[in-house]
């Protein structure tokens, strides 16, 4: 074999190594892409999904509308996973997604804050009362008399948008720490129909 062979037989088999490294590298970019937008249609369309579940009960037709946004999302995430199902790393894209999806569904709902919150507050009636630092923050407070276990109690109600929640948390903290809180989501009825 002359020297100009030799040359051109190493420029083939270092063209066919490239080649082939190409072709592995295309391989694990796919599979990683394919993973990545699985992950991030997964991601959104859990998101979406708290966020509907808040949304339809005020205003069904928004709600209807991010239904069908989710809808479309979700047939596209399963689609990608469908497409080769025994991919261990597509399903597990497609799980961490879900499960990205609801903790950040559940800080969207946080910020977004819709509705209203019900604030109930059990203080020891020798204990200091909430009522009045409450209300002079602005927020409307109704105070019940009861008889609890260990003597007589006061019951602090409190309606509250669901945004200032916390700042009603952290005046009754500041005001009586040992106080006894529990919180609901209120869902007021008009009876004016």
């Amino acid at each position: 074999m002359n020297k100009k062979t030799n040359l051109k037989l190493n420029d083939l088999l270092n063209h066919l190594i490239l080649d082939n490294t190409n072709i592995y590298y295309y391989i694990i970019m796919s599979l990683f892409l394919s993973a990545l937008l699985i992950f991030v249609l997964r991601l959104i369309d859990q998101s979406l999904t708290t966020v509907r579940a808040l949304v339809v009960t005020k205003n069904p037709v928004l709600g209807a509308f991010i239904g069908l946004v989710e809808s479309a999302i979700w047939i596209l995430a399963v689609s990608q996973v469908i497409k080769d199902i025994n991919d261990p790393f597509l399903i597990s894209a497609y799980a961490f997604g879900f499960a990205a999806g609801t903790l950040l569904g559940i800080q969207l709902e946080k910020f977004i804050g819709l509705g209203s919150a019900v604030v109930r507050v059990f203080t020891p009636s020798k204990s200091a009362n909430i009522s009045k630092p409450l209300r002079d923050k602005g927020f409307l407070v109704t105070d019940i008399k009861a008889k609890g276990r260990d003597g007589t109690v006061t019951i602090s109600w409190c309606i509250v948008p669901r945004r200032k929640l916390s700042k009603v948390l952290s005046i009754i903290r500041s005001v009586n720490p040992d106080a006894y809180v529990t919180t609901d989501f209120a869902n007021p009825t008009s009876l004016r129909k």
